[in-house]
C-alpha cells in the first residue's frame, strides 16, 4: 500500500466518522420585542421538526424567511434550503452533487455565499445569484475556508483551517488575502451598519473581539459565557448568547451578561444564533445530548 493511499483511506475513515456523529439539530424561532427598559421574547417554535441535521440559519432581508444547511440521516449530502415562516414551506435551494454549508446573503441580496466541499474535499467560498441557484461561481483563493461572513459585496471574513486556525479577509474580485488574526472561533458577526466584525478569540481564555473594518485595529469586547461561543449582534451593537436553554444580553451600558430569556422547558440547550435585520426575530439551533 502506497503512502498516499494509506492517508486517502485515513481520510475517509475519518470522514465517516464525523458523519456518523452528525447530531440531530432542528432550528427553533422566536419573536423578539426590544424596547428602551427591556427585550422579551415570545415561545420559541420548533420550525424543522424532522430527524436530521438542520443548522446553520441566515434570515432574508425582509427577516420572512430564512435560509439553512440541512443533512438527512440516510446520507451525509448537505444542501442548502430556504424556509418561509409564514406559508410555513421548505424548498431546497441547492442540488450539486457536492456539499454546501453556511449559507449567508450578500449585503446587497442578489447573491448567497457558500461553504462547499468540493470533490478533491477542499473547502471552497462560492457565490450563487439569487434569482438562478443552478449557477454557482468559485471565488479564488478561498482555499481551506471553515465559515465567513460577508462585510461588503466583494470582500469577505475567513476562518481559514490550519494548525492554528486564523482570521483572514479576502477581496473577492482582486484575490487579495489580508492575514487579521490567529486562534480565532467559528462565530464571525458583523454589526448592522457593517462597520465591524465581532468575532472570538481562543487564548487562555475565550472572548468576543471587535474588528474596526476601517483600520482593521482590535479590541477586546467581553469574555463569552464559559462554555459558548455562538454569538448575535444587534442593532445597537449589543450581544445576545445562549447556554442550557438559556439567552443572556450584553451592552456596554451593562456589560455584565444578564438572563433575558428562558425557552425551557419547550427548548432545553441550543447554540448558534441568527438575528433578522429588523431585529424582531432571533433564530437558535437545537440539539440533543452533548452539545456538537
Amino acid at each position: 500500500m502506497t503512502k498516499r493511499y494509506f492517508i486517502f483511506i485515513l481520510f475517509l475513515i475519518s470522514c465517516n466518522e464525523a458523519f456518523a456523529q452528525l447530531p440531530d439539530t432542528d432550528i427553533f424561532i422566536a419573536d423578539m420585542k426590544i424596547t428602551d427598559t427591556a427585550i422579551t421574547f415570545s415561545k420559541a417554535i420548533n420550525m424543522t421538526r424532522r430527524k436530521g441535521y438542520d443548522n446553520q440559519p441566515y434570515f432574508s432581508r425582509d427577516g420572512l424567511s430564512f435560509y439553512f444547511t440541512a443533512i438527512n440521516n440516510d446520507t451525509t449530502q448537505s444542501d442548502i434550503y430556504r424556509c418561509d415562516m409564514f406559508r410555513k414551506t421548505i424548498v431546497k435551494v441547492t442540488a450539486t452533487p457536492t456539499s454546501e454549508y453556511s449559507p449567508q446573503l450578500s449585503p446587497d441580496g442578489t447573491m448567497l455565499g457558500v461553504v462547499r466541499v468540493d470533490a478533491d474535499s477542499g473547502q471552497r467560498f462560492y457565490s450563487i445569484p439569487v434569482n438562478d441557484s443552478r449557477i454557482s461561481l468559485h471565488i479564488d483563493h478561498s482555499d481551506s475556508i471553515g465559515y465567513f461572513a460577508w462585510l461588503t459585496d466583494s470582500t469577505i471574513a475567513m476562518f481559514i483551517l490550519g494548525k492554528t486556525n486564523s482570521l483572514q479577509i479576502l477581496n473577492t474580485i482582486s484575490g487579495e488575502r489580508t492575514y487579521i488574526a490567529p486562534s480565532i472561533g467559528r462565530c464571525l458577526k458583523t454589526d448592522f451598519m457593517r462597520e465591524n466584525l465581532y468575532f472570538t478569540k481562543k487564548d487562555i481564555d475565550t472572548t468576543i473581539q471587535r474588528l474596526h473594518l476601517a483600520d482593521l485595529k482590535i479590541e477586546k469586547v467581553t469574555d463569552v459565557i464559559a462554555g459558548s461561543e455562538d454569538f448575535a449582534v444587534l442593532k445597537d451593537n449589543s450581544l445576545l448568547m445562549g447556554k442550557s436553554g438559556m439567552l443572556y444580553h450584553w451592552s456596554t451600558a451593562q456589560p455584565t451578561w444578564k438572563l433575558v430569556a428562558d425557552f425551557k422547558p419547550s427548548l432545553t440547550d441550543f447554540y448558534r444564533i441568527s438575528v433578522s435585520p429588523t431585529n424582531d426575530r432571533i433564530a437558535v439551533v437545537a440539539f440533543t445530548g452533548k452539545k456538537p
